[in-house]
């Protein structure tokens, strides 16, 4: 399904026309990226656009994969789920996550401006699963639910690391090209 998003996303993006900047020109084959209230603009070229589009499809995910732990957590912890629903959604979640990772090492058309940021970024997504992994074993657990809840925030603290590692591929990006001002125009 994602490789599907992407390839519907890299099309869509090759498809858009140029976009009229501010001050009336027109940024060739890339979308503009303004920086503050400044009157700067950084146009990325059409490759570098289209992979940020999967950037942020990625993001999204690992922002939902994280709320989807907080949540099955919190369920548990509320008693509004029982034992077993709630080791089901960790099993499955953690089957999707596993999933996830390797639709993100299989991530087609990467810039090579940005080759060692994305495998810096799977580095990180392929250390999710056995988070999850450590969740289940501290559900299994009989314990007080001190081993489950420091797995999960163990598992917080590792999709934190996702999102930064895609925020360095966002600055490697933006510092791959070079900002135009109106005075340059």
């Amino acid at each position: 399904m994602i490789a599907a998003m992407v390839v519907l996303t890299y099309t869509f993006v090759n498809n858009i026309e140029p976009a009229a900047s501010p001050s009336g020109t027109t940024l060739a084959g890339g979308s503009t990226v303004t920086s503050g209230p400044e009157t700067s603009t950084t146009t990325l070229p059409q490759e570098l656009a289209a992979f940020m589009v999967t950037v942020d499809i990625l993001e999204n995910q690992a922002i939902e994969y994280g709320a989807e732990v907080d949540r099955i957590n919190t369920d548990w912890d509320n008693r509004d789920a029982q034992f077993a629903e709630t080791r089901t959604a960790f099993v499955d979640l953690a089957a999707e996550i596993e999933g996830w990772e390797t639709d993100v090492a299989l991530v087609s058309n990467i810039p090579p401006v940005l080759a060692a940021s994305h495998a810096a970024l799977l580095a990180e997504v392929s250390d999710l699963a056995p988070k999850m992994t450590d969740i289940i074993a501290g559900l299994d657990f009989d314990d007080d639910g001190t081993l489950r809840r420091a797995a999960t925030a163990e598992f917080q603290a590792e999709i934190q690391q996702v999102l930064d590692a895609i925020e360095t591929i966002r600055e490697t990006a933006r510092a791959s090209v070079t900002p135009t001002t109106d005075a340059d125009a």
